[in-house]
């Protein structure tokens, strides 16, 4: 049983926003390379519920395991195969990987390796030319931002809204988001109470059925709740995260998956909203943890 897990969604306008596929990467202490928003068809051995990061291990362990897929089913599910070579195909939000000395990767997979790689090279040069051109200007609008921010009592989180959370944690949470963001040069948030208050009714209503989804139990998605607080979206964002009992942990789990450390780090959002429920009768994750990230 894994005690914490996250998911993240975002859109611009009325459309999903998806990043690029990334490279593969070493993992599982150098014994398996692994990528996101991909899979390998068929070969299955088994399935076995799992967070994206204990695939590898998984497969690794297990010597008829030659490489593995993770997707969302079931809130999460890692698919050991079994193989000597397959081609890896695009899937949004997924994942794949394989034993580095259980299979061969196909040529073609080779060959777009080494173009995200240049691409890649590319455009972190452009980023940190970009960065360094701006760093002093985005410290100075942060500064004046947070000050702002400070004097409406929002960065310091002694306003109180009802999301689950003290106001201490509400200011603790606030104030990780906006130290991330100023890592990277990037605008703080300011919470909005409209965005509060759809987070809170999307970690009720997780902890009500004791699933962590972005789907409502009413069918709903973050854009509709947003909508339904008012909150007339021009960009918007949610992660989502259960397990976690403490802002620090769910802060953290956030910031180590790349989806939802994309969300955090979005540049075209201004507000947020955050909130906790709780269920101890969960059989699985007592605590229920959604933000919410938006721009009008």
């Amino acid at each position: 049983m894994f005690n914490s897990k996250v998911f993240a969604l975002s859109a611009a306008a009325v459309a999903m926003a998806a990043g690029s596929s990334s490279a593969f990467q070493i993992g599982s202490q150098g014994r398996v390379m692994w990528k996101n928003n991909c899979d390998y068809l068929g070969s299955d051995l088994y399935s076995v519920p799992g967070i994206p990061d204990v695939c590898g291990d998984i497969c690794a362990d297990d010597s008829k395991c030659t490489h593995w897929s993770w997707t969302y089913f079931n809130g999460g599910t890692c698919w050991l195969k079994n193989g000597k070579t397959a081609i890896t195909s695009t899937y949004w939000g997924g994942g794949c990987g394989y034993v580095i000395d259980r299979f061969t990767r196909s040529k073609s997979d080779s060959a777009n390796q080494n173009a995200e790689q240049n691409a890649d090279q590319n455009a972190d040069q452009n980023a940190e030319q970009n960065a360094d051109q701006n760093a002093d200007q985005n410290a100075d609008q942060n500064a004046d931002q947070a000050s702002q921010t400070g004097q409406a009592s929002q960065a310091s989180g002694s306003t109180s809204y009802d999301n689950g959370l003290t106001s201490a944690e509400t200011s603790e949470m606030l104030a990780s988001i906006n130290s991330y963001r100023a890592q990277y040069g990037l605008a703080a948030l300011t919470i909005d109470a409209r965005l509060v208050a759809a987070a809170y009714v999307h970690s009720k209503d997780q902890a009500a059925q004791c699933t962590m989804a972005h789907e409502g139990s009413d069918g709903s998605d973050p854009w509709d709740r947003m909508e339904d607080q008012g909150y007339e979206w021009t960009v918007a964002a949610e992660n989502v995260a259960a397990g976690q009992t403490s802002v620090e942990a769910v802060m953290t789990s956030w910031w180590n998956s790349a989806g939802h450390r994309a969300n955090i780090l979005k540049d075209d959002v201004t507000n947020v909203g955050f909130a906790l429920a709780s269920n101890s009768a969960c059989s699985e994750y007592a605590t229920y943890w959604t933000q919410d990230f938006g721009a009008q």
